[in-house]
């Protein structure tokens, strides 16, 4: 039986963490290392520069760890430290999207269909996962970290999977896509099948995370153009691998979609259940599908809602409470920390229990697995009072 009176066990959906670079290299295929040190250089360079144009102090060639929150290259100490500040007990664990501490030739920002070099992106994606599959296992407490496999160049099918594979044995919780693959071919293509089959199996839950778009330009409107469309490429994968049948055929694959806000969820449900009802194009094809998209979404699909808001909050029973997966997205500046009990309190305040516990840490520990009774242990010491939300 629950002990309704413990303290509320929260799991951050959405966190991130990055390596510094000179970790990373060591992690990287030796054949990458030089192309590697010199994008480094380059990149100081301009940094260099830009410092003396705002008038700031020259910066060490892995960042200031100690006071940029968003380098969130500190130690699984610190880390650990600042979860508890923040009442967490335990995180899901993203990579840095861009700047010193990103994956190395990886730009998780940016055009979805701009390929760069596919070959080395993929060798920055590996040192990455092995990086964090070390930084995770190596934790003080590493039943508190579920660290995501970036597998973001599948023009390799065969590599991809076999990359799924390895994430899995190395105790890695799921697999991050792009929004679009950098190939050109969409997600709904069956090339991707054996991809779909692997996660599923191996119970490894499929990723997008907000922040790429198109690539616009220097001109006029261009920042707030890619901020108005940046969530929408985020939400493609779900419809992609709803009308391309693989949620039928795969009925144990799970979707998170991060970042991306939660808003958006009950239109374009109605929406495509009116398409596949027929109302909205008759000549859409949705024979192979057994069930409406929202059933679907229900069963398969959660949208990592990253600071949620209030109004967000009251449309949880149309985004379906088994849907929602909280995060902080520490240690960035736009997220929660290190003001979270603030934020929650504003969010949540007056939810019911069972719906309150579920958004905050249920759901989470459902989709990956963690210890139950370990974050119990540390919700023990660091969750909030569950008759604070009352």
């Amino acid at each position: 039986m629950k002990n309704l009176a413990a303290p509320l066990m929260i799991v951050s959906s959405d966190c991130h963490v990055g390596a510094p670079s000179s970790e990373y290299r060591e992690y990287l295929d030796p054949a990458y290392r030089v192309a590697y040190d010199e994008s480094i250089a380059d990149r100081e360079r301009l940094e260099s520069r830009t410092a003396e144009v705002v008038g700031r102090g020259p910066m060490s060639s892995d960042g200031d760890a100690e006071h940029d929150a968003l380098t969130a290259r500190w130690t699984a100490e610190r880390r650990l430290t600042q979860l508890d500040a923040d009442g967490l007990a335990a995180e899901v664990v993203y990579p840095q999207p861009a700047g010193r501490a990103a994956p190395p030739f990886y730009n998780i920002f940016g055009h979805p269909l701009d390929p760069g070099d596919p070959l080395a992106a993929a060798a920055g994606c590996r040192a990455h996962n092995r990086w964090l599959a070390d930084f995770c296992a190596g934790s003080p407490q590493p039943e508190r970290h579920a660290g995501l496999a970036l597998v973001g160049i599948v023009d390799d099918v065969k590599a991809a999977v076999a990359e799924v594979e390895w994430a899995k044995r190395a105790g890695l919780r799921g697999v991050i896509l792009r929004s679009q693959p950098l190939s050109g071919f969409g997600w709904h293509d069956p090339r991707y099948e054996p991809l779909w089959s692997v996660c599923e199996s191996l119970e490894m839950p499929i990723h997008t995370h907000g922040g790429e778009g198109l690539e616009l330009g220097d001109l006029p409107g261009s920042r707030s153009i890619f901020f108005t469309e940046v969530v929408w490429f985020a939400h493609r994968l779900f419809w992609h691998l709803l009308w391309s049948g693989v949620l039928e055929r795969h009925p144990n694959l799970q979707l998170v979609l991060a970042e991306q806000f939660a808003d958006w969820v009950p239109a374009l449900l109605h929406r495509l259940d009116k398409q596949y009802a027929g109302t909205v194009s008759s000549i859409t094809l949705t024979e192979g599908l057994s069930m409406k998209p929202s059933a679907y979404w229900a069963r398969q699909c959660h949208v990592g809602a990253s600071f949620m808001n209030r109004e967000e909050c009251e449309l949880r029973h149309e985004i379906g409470v088994r849907s929602i997966l909280w995060g902080s997205d520490f240690p960035h500046d736009e997220g929660t920390w290190p003001d979270t009990a603030v934020a929650l309190h504003a969010t949540f305040d007056g939810v019911p229990q069972a719906e309150l516990r579920a958004m905050l840490g249920e759901n989470a520990i459902r989709v990956y697995g963690f210890d139950v009774d370990s974050l119990a242990r540390h919700a023990e010491r660091v969750g909030p009072a569950i008759e604070k939300f009352a």
